[in-house]
């Protein structure tokens, strides 16, 4: 009979993935709330000096036609110092190109960060790393140094040396967090993760091999709703059995839901994946180097613009504009006439501009979340205006308030909203709103647990009994 068969596999399948499981949903709790160290766009202000732009701008070696659409401009250890993407820097004061940071310029850097953030003490240690339990993307962030502080939070701060921007940093009591949150709900400790073809294949295949435990759990759950004897809930003599066997069967479908959502979160294989109706070039803007002078000198006579520590490029639909920093998170759009807030008008200038499918998309302001444009842990920007495109995917773009940045969300994207955030987040406008959806999340997750703790349990328990029954068979021959 198939289902003795079952049995087994699913037993010794759950003696390591129980665990797993089990650590993953009690893991799940505390991810509720707080997730693995990073430094907030918050702090990373705090640690910025207001820009100075008097005498800007130096004659650069930079050809007029090139484009400036990710260009930055931020002090750097008392240097206004412009960057256009991830190559070039130079300064804004002298008209040299800006070199990599050696140690001394790190250490500039996070002293002016640490003031800031109010971090207490000095820099104990500074180093050139490759990468640590800390630094996610060391790899990719290289020349990475690493700042120690002697203050009371033993705190860790991350500079990268080519962009010099503070990348990470995290206190002992974050650190002490994460390793009972993020790192074993991601697998996330650094032996694995630096191996990232490992670290992926891992996750992945132990959520596959996990979804297929559930699934015949819930079949074995099930077909033995009704023991030997007839009656409904077998194993009342045995507790633990019995604990199993209802949450098992029946919270199952949780375990699987979270399981297979978790799955999804890695993207694998290709799944949900296709090919986008609208090419991101139909929204996207440009703008050149010769075309953000006149915007960076407006910025210079803004009237807040001693409260500016940083700007960047915002291109909209062939124009050219910057938006500032204030250190209090405030944002401004600047053209080469001053200030101008993105309008309605000009959104819908800019589309009929371009012409094609996105010109006779509906147009919308949008003052409230949707389906698509919402914060479940965090506060959403207000006014956005959201065009729905008439084509196969029904693409939504949501254009920001302020920024004018545009948020495509098509076929694939929408796929990956419902099936994992909607199904591994709960993210539902009906239970997003607080306490409710902590206390509807706080209560399944705690039937999950019980599901795949006493499984674990289980599990453990029988294949001990299992060993020593074969053991005693060999002692008698």
């Amino acid at each position: 009979m198939i289902i003795t068969p079952l049995i087994i596999l699913h037993r010794y399948v759950g003696v390591v993935l129980g665990v797993i499981m089990t650590l993953w949903c009690i893991s799940g709790f505390v991810m509720m709330y707080k997730g693995f160290p990073e430094t907030s766009q918050a702090e990373r202000l705090a640690g910025l000096a207001p820009l100075d732009l008097a005498g800007c701008c130096a004659e650069l070696p930079i050809d007029a036609d090139a484009s400036a659409g990710g260009l930055q401009i931020e002090m750097l250890n008392g240097d206004t110092t412009l960057r256009l993407g991830r190559e070039a820097a130079y300064s804004l004061k002298s008209g040299m190109p800006v070199s990599v940071l050696d140690e001394a310029g790190a250490r500039g850097v996070v002293q002016a960060f640490a003031s800031g953030n109010g971090i207490g003490g000095e820099i104990a240690r500074i180093e050139l790393i490759e990468n640590d339990q800390w630094a996610v993307s060391g790899a990719r962030q290289q020349p990475l140094y690493r700042a120690e502080f002697n203050d009371t939070d033993n705190t860790l701060v991350y500079v990268n040396g080519t962009s010099g921007e503070v990348v990470q940093d995290a206190n002992s009591g974050e650190r002490f967090i994460a390793w009972l949150g993020a790192i074993p709900h991601w697998l996330y400790p650094a032996l694995l993760r630096t191996n990232q073809p490992l670290w992926f294949g891992t996750v992945v295949w132990l959520s596959a091999i996990g979804c297929f435990l559930v699934v015949t759990g819930m079949a074995i759950g099930f077909a033995r709703l009704r023991g030997k004897s007839g009656k409904w809930w077998p194993y009342r003599n045995r507790p633990m059995w019995m604990w199993h066997h209802v949450f098992g069967t029946f919270a199952g479908i949780l375990v699987l839901t979270w399981t297979f959502s978790g799955l999804l979160t890695m993207r694998p294989w290709g799944l949900l994946e296709s090919e986008p109706s609208l090419e991101r070039g139909e929204i996207a803007s440009t703008m050149t180097w010769s075309e953000a002078l006149p915007v960076i000198a407006a910025i210079a006579g803004d009237p807040d613009a001693g409260n500016i520590v940083s700007v960047r490029g915002a291109p909209f639909m062939g124009e050219a504009y910057l938006v500032a920093q204030m250190r209090d998170g405030m944002r401004v759009r600047i053209g080469a006439n001053g200030r101008s807030p993105l309008t309605l008008a000009e959104v819908e200038a800019g589309l009929a501009a371009r012409g094609g499918t996105i010109a006779t998309g509906k147009l919308d302001v949008l003052t409230a979340e949707d389906d698509y444009y919402y914060g479940h842990k965090r506060e959403m920007e207000f006014p956005v205006y959201r065009l729905v495109i008439d084509d196969a995917d029904q693409t939504h773009v949501y254009f920001n308030g302020t920024s004018g940045d545009a948020r495509v969300v098509d076929a694939t994207a929408k796929r990956y909203r419902w099936l994992e955030n909607g199904l591994h987040s709960l993210d539902f406008s009906f239970l997003r709103a607080r306490p409710w959806w902590d206390i509807v999340t706080l209560i399944l997750l705690a039937l999950v647990t019980i599901a795949c703790a006493t499984g674990a349990w289980l599990s453990f328990t029988r294949i001990g009994q299992d060993y020593s029954r074969i053991r005693e068979r060999f002692r008698r021959k």
